[in-house]
């Protein structure tokens, strides 16, 4: 009985090594991939950092006023404050102010793309948040779904590195073997070449003169007219053409649609009308693109044109 009870122990022992070993190792994974992501959320700060406080200013009135709050990666409205931020040293009150408003649409964001699994997206936002706020409350509801994210995006790139090696591993092999077939047929073909005997030279008898015909000429046709093709409809340049916004309703309740819009231009390239063909759902987004689209600028072609775009808000 005593040496089935010193069995369990060292068995329950065991058990409880390969456990904590497993964790350990899940936990090495989410640091080292928190580890990378956070220095490429620095790297594209730093990047933003080396531009002129005038440009970082401008461009970063111009996102906000597109509502590029945080998309696309490197040219989002949260970049360029967070960039100025640590340009500056000092606090700034307008920036501070921007940053604060900005980060509710980034966390919206980060909440979106962990419903849809998107981790590279997740991770993005989850880095701009903390760099605007470390100890934001919304980074401590997400941790475990982040941790997760971060193990599985360590594991991603562990896999594309390796799948980079074989496929670098796998072309050197095939050029080494072409190289080796190809030096394998000349040595064949040089084999063969050496075995035959020299040929003959054939001498060709001169061919026979024969003096040609004087060419007749004829009196060449009457050219056929030549149809006139129609010029080309010259196409249209758009000058200014912004995103509509995404209206504030909609973006809080988290709700997505998509219009597409008949748009009329004229031959000054003013917008004269705007129709909505299809809108999901109605009257949501309907307002916002008809009153956006309708101040577009285009460079005009002289003519009437009508085009057809898709908005998709997301």
């Amino acid at each position: 009985m005593r040496t089935g009870l010193n069995s369990l122990l060292i068995l329950a022992f065991c058990l409880g090594l390969t456990a904590c070993s497993d964790k350990k190792d899940e936990q090495a994974a989410a640091e080292s991939a928190a580890k990378v992501h956070k220095q490429k959320i620095q790297t594209s700060i730093d990047r933003l950092v080396q531009w002129p406080e005038k440009d970082l200013r401008d461009r970063a009135r111009k996102a906000v006023m597109e509502q590029r709050w945080v998309k696309p990666s490197g040219n989002s409205a949260l970049e360029y404050y967070l960039a100025l931020r640590q340009k500056l040293k000092t606090p700034d009150e307008s920036v501070e102010t921007a940053i604060t408003d900005i980060v509710p649409y980034a966390v919206i964001g980060m909440d979106q793309a962990i419903a849809k699994f998107d981790d590279r997206e997740a991770l993005r936002l989850e880095g701009l948040i903390r760099l605007a706020d470390p100890n934001a409350p919304a980074l401590a509801r997400v941790k475990t779904d982040l941790e997760k994210m971060k193990a599985r995006q360590a594991a991603a790139e562990a896999s594309a590195a390796t799948e980079e090696e074989d496929k670098a591993a796998a072309e050197a092999k095939a050029l080494a073997d072409a190289a080796k077939a190809k030096e394998e047929a000349a040595r064949k073909a040089k084999e063969a070449t050496a075995g035959q005997p020299a040929a003959t030279p054939v001498v060709q008898a001169p061919a026979p003169v024969v003096q040609a015909p004087a060419p007749v000429v004829q009196a060449a046709p009457p050219p056929e007219p030549v149809a006139q093709q129609p010029a080309a409809k010259a196409a249209i340049v758009p000058i200014s053409t912004p995103q509509p916004p995404y209206p504030r309703e909609a973006l809080a309740s988290g709700t997505k649609g998509e219009v597409v819009a008949e748009i009329t231009i004229n031959g000054a390239g003013d917008v004269t009308g705007v129709r909505i063909i299809s809108a999901s759902p109605r009257n949501v987004f309907d307002k916002t693109v008809q009153s956006t689209v309708r101040r577009w600028k285009y460079r005009g072609n002289g003519e009437t044109t009508t085009i057809r775009r898709t908005f998709a808000f997301n």
